[in-house]
């Protein structure tokens, strides 16, 4: 037995080499999973504000108020699209979103003097839904 060992075998080495490369391996396969989901999560803090901003928007305009006073076809704001009994439906384009608008024909609350209708906003990019919110357009305060 030769009790002087000094340094180690190539089998020592190639060992060590392979079990340091499936470490290196295992630890690179997340950092792309990590950047998609920055990605997602980027688009979605966009598409919240955006949402956000476009309700603050509707809920200023003077062309959707005197739309919802009087619904002539004369008043129709910029992108309205279609109605049905219960909603007024309008479509916008703000980049790099598709903005759809549901407003609500009858109002929600019935105090005295003024009336609340219901807004709902849906983001999609891509066909797929970014964010959606919610809000109230009050007429007569």
């Amino acid at each position: 037995m030769v009790q002087n060992e000094k340094g180690v075998t190539l089998l020592e080495v190639l060992l060590s080499i392979t079990i340091l490369s499936i470490i290196l391996l295992s630890i690179m396969n997340v950092f792309p999973q990590m950047g998609m989901m920055n990605e997602h999560n980027e688009a979605k803090s966009q598409g919240v504000n955006e949402a956000k901003r476009v309700l603050v928007n509707w809920k200023a305009s003077e062309e959707v108020v005197d739309f919802l006073q009087d619904p002539a076809p004369a008043n129709r704001p910029m992108g309205y699209k279609r109605e049905d009994t219960t909603y007024y439906y309008f479509q916008t384009l703000e980049q790099p979103f598709d903005v759809y608008i549901k407003i609500k024909k009858n109002t929600d609350l019935h105090s005295a003097p003024s009336k609340a209708h219901l807004v709902e906003i849906k983001l999609l990019k891509d066909h797929r839904t970014v964010s959606e919110t919610y809000g109230y357009i009050t007429i007569g305060e």
